[in-house]
Protein backbone atom coordinates (compact mmCIF):
# COMPACT_ATOMS: atom_id res chain seq x y z
CA UNK A 1 0.00 0.00 0.00
CA UNK A 2 1.49 3.23 -0.88
CA UNK A 3 0.90 6.51 0.84
CA UNK A 4 0.61 9.74 -0.67
CA UNK A 5 1.76 12.88 1.06
CA UNK A 6 -0.42 15.74 0.13
CA UNK A 7 2.33 18.02 1.06
CA UNK A 8 5.66 19.09 -0.75
CA UNK A 9 8.51 19.17 0.60
CA UNK A 10 10.80 22.21 0.03
CA UNK A 11 12.84 24.82 1.37
CA UNK A 12 9.51 26.84 2.50
CA UNK A 13 9.14 25.09 5.42
CA UNK A 14 12.75 25.93 7.14
CA UNK A 15 12.24 29.50 6.29
CA UNK A 16 8.91 29.67 7.67
CA UNK A 17 10.89 29.25 10.79
CA UNK A 18 10.17 32.02 13.64
CA UNK A 19 11.77 32.41 16.87
CA UNK A 20 10.29 34.71 19.83
CA UNK A 21 13.72 36.06 21.32
CA UNK A 22 13.52 38.33 24.14
CA UNK A 23 15.29 41.37 25.83
CA UNK A 24 16.02 42.12 28.67
CA UNK A 25 17.92 45.05 30.34
CA UNK A 26 21.44 45.70 29.68
CA UNK A 27 24.06 46.15 32.69
CA UNK A 28 26.93 46.50 30.19
CA UNK A 29 24.28 49.62 28.62
CA UNK A 30 24.04 51.08 31.87
CA UNK A 31 28.09 50.34 33.05
CA UNK A 32 29.16 52.00 29.74
CA UNK A 33 27.27 55.42 30.38
CA UNK A 34 28.39 55.41 34.22
CA UNK A 35 32.04 55.01 32.56
CA UNK A 36 31.23 57.94 30.43
CA UNK A 37 29.83 59.72 33.26
CA UNK A 38 32.80 59.70 35.37
CA UNK A 39 35.18 59.82 32.68
CA UNK A 40 33.45 63.48 31.59
CA UNK A 41 33.80 64.42 35.48
CA UNK A 42 37.24 63.48 35.89
CA UNK A 43 38.51 65.55 33.00
CA UNK A 44 37.09 67.85 34.13
CA UNK A 45 37.81 68.31 37.89
CA UNK A 46 41.40 67.63 36.95
CA UNK A 47 41.14 70.54 33.93
CA UNK A 48 39.40 73.44 36.04
CA UNK A 49 41.20 72.46 39.76
CA UNK A 50 44.32 70.21 39.09
CA UNK A 51 43.12 68.45 42.40
CA UNK A 52 44.77 64.96 41.65
CA UNK A 53 44.16 63.18 44.33
CA UNK A 54 40.83 64.23 44.53
CA UNK A 55 40.57 62.86 41.47
CA UNK A 56 42.61 59.87 41.97
CA UNK A 57 40.24 59.22 44.54
CA UNK A 58 36.82 59.65 42.47
CA UNK A 59 38.81 57.33 40.08
CA UNK A 60 39.24 54.22 42.52
CA UNK A 61 35.92 54.44 44.47
CA UNK A 62 34.32 54.67 40.78
CA UNK A 63 35.42 51.79 39.37
CA UNK A 64 35.14 49.59 42.26
CA UNK A 65 31.47 50.35 42.60
CA UNK A 66 31.38 49.82 38.89
CA UNK A 67 33.11 46.44 39.42
CA UNK A 68 30.96 45.77 42.30
CA UNK A 69 27.72 46.28 40.14
CA UNK A 70 28.96 44.36 37.22
CA UNK A 71 29.32 41.24 39.40
CA UNK A 72 26.02 41.11 40.28
CA UNK A 73 24.88 41.22 35.96
CA UNK A 74 23.96 37.77 36.51
CA UNK A 75 21.06 38.16 37.90
CA UNK A 76 18.43 37.93 35.41
CA UNK A 77 16.31 40.82 35.24
CA UNK A 78 12.21 41.02 33.58
CA UNK A 79 11.73 40.87 30.06
CA UNK A 80 11.50 44.06 28.91
CA UNK A 81 10.22 43.59 25.05
CA UNK A 82 9.98 40.37 22.69
CA UNK A 83 10.24 40.09 18.78
CA UNK A 84 9.60 37.43 16.01
CA UNK A 85 12.42 36.62 13.85
CA UNK A 86 11.85 34.37 11.27
CA UNK A 87 15.15 32.53 9.03
CA UNK A 88 14.44 35.13 6.02
CA UNK A 89 15.12 37.99 8.48
CA UNK A 90 11.92 39.36 8.80
CA UNK A 91 11.37 40.75 11.97
CA UNK A 92 8.14 41.70 13.92
CA UNK A 93 7.98 43.23 17.18
CA UNK A 94 5.41 42.54 20.11
CA UNK A 95 3.70 46.03 20.14
CA UNK A 96 4.05 46.81 16.78
CA UNK A 97 1.94 45.86 13.82
CA UNK A 98 4.86 46.97 11.08
CA UNK A 99 6.98 44.18 9.59
CA UNK A 100 10.67 44.42 9.13
CA UNK A 101 12.79 43.26 6.90
CA UNK A 102 16.97 42.68 8.89
CA UNK A 103 19.26 44.30 6.14
CA UNK A 104 22.64 43.05 5.06
CA UNK A 105 24.14 45.67 6.94
CA UNK A 106 23.67 44.49 10.35
CA UNK A 107 26.86 43.44 12.22
CA UNK A 108 27.77 41.25 15.09
CA UNK A 109 30.50 42.08 17.78
CA UNK A 110 31.52 40.70 21.30
CA UNK A 111 29.48 43.27 22.69
CA UNK A 112 26.13 42.93 20.99
CA UNK A 113 24.52 43.18 17.90
CA UNK A 114 24.15 46.38 15.59
CA UNK A 115 20.80 45.80 13.76
CA UNK A 116 19.53 47.34 10.79
CA UNK A 117 15.91 47.24 9.65
CA UNK A 118 13.36 48.53 7.12
CA UNK A 119 9.92 48.39 6.81
CA UNK A 120 8.36 45.49 4.38
CA UNK A 121 6.57 47.27 1.56
CA UNK A 122 3.55 45.46 2.12
CA UNK A 123 3.43 46.69 5.79
CA UNK A 124 3.35 50.12 4.93
CA UNK A 125 -0.18 51.40 5.05
CA UNK A 126 -2.14 53.30 2.54
CA UNK A 127 -2.51 56.66 4.91
CA UNK A 128 1.27 56.71 5.31
CA UNK A 129 2.64 57.66 1.91
CA UNK A 130 6.66 57.49 2.15
CA UNK A 131 8.69 58.94 -0.40
CA UNK A 132 11.84 57.68 0.54
CA UNK A 133 12.27 55.01 3.14
CA UNK A 134 14.89 55.17 5.94
CA UNK A 135 15.78 51.61 7.71
CA UNK A 136 16.28 52.08 11.50
CA UNK A 137 19.06 51.35 13.30
CA UNK A 138 19.75 50.10 16.93
CA UNK A 139 22.08 47.95 19.28
CA UNK A 140 21.34 45.52 21.15
CA UNK A 141 23.65 44.18 24.34
CA UNK A 142 25.02 40.70 24.25
CA UNK A 143 24.02 40.44 27.92
CA UNK A 144 20.03 41.40 27.17
CA UNK A 145 19.93 37.96 25.06
CA UNK A 146 20.07 34.22 27.03
CA UNK A 147 22.77 32.31 24.58
CA UNK A 148 20.50 30.52 22.36
CA UNK A 149 18.61 33.47 21.51
CA UNK A 150 22.16 35.50 20.77
CA UNK A 151 23.14 32.66 18.57
CA UNK A 152 20.37 32.66 16.48
CA UNK A 153 20.13 36.50 15.82
CA UNK A 154 23.50 35.85 15.14
CA UNK A 155 22.88 33.07 12.79
CA UNK A 156 20.48 34.96 11.20
CA UNK A 157 22.89 38.26 10.57
CA UNK A 158 25.57 36.24 9.22
CA UNK A 159 23.01 34.33 6.18
CA UNK A 160 22.52 37.70 5.06
CA UNK A 161 25.74 38.71 4.10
Amino acid sequence: MKIKSSTQWCNLYSNASKYNINVRYSHYKLAAYSFIGILTCLVTLVSFTFHYGIALWLAIISILSLSLFLSFSHLNKPITSSLTLTKAGAVEFNNDQISYQLLPESRLSFIGCWLVIIANDNAVTQHSNPVKKYPKQFFIFKDSLNKQDFSRLARVINQLK
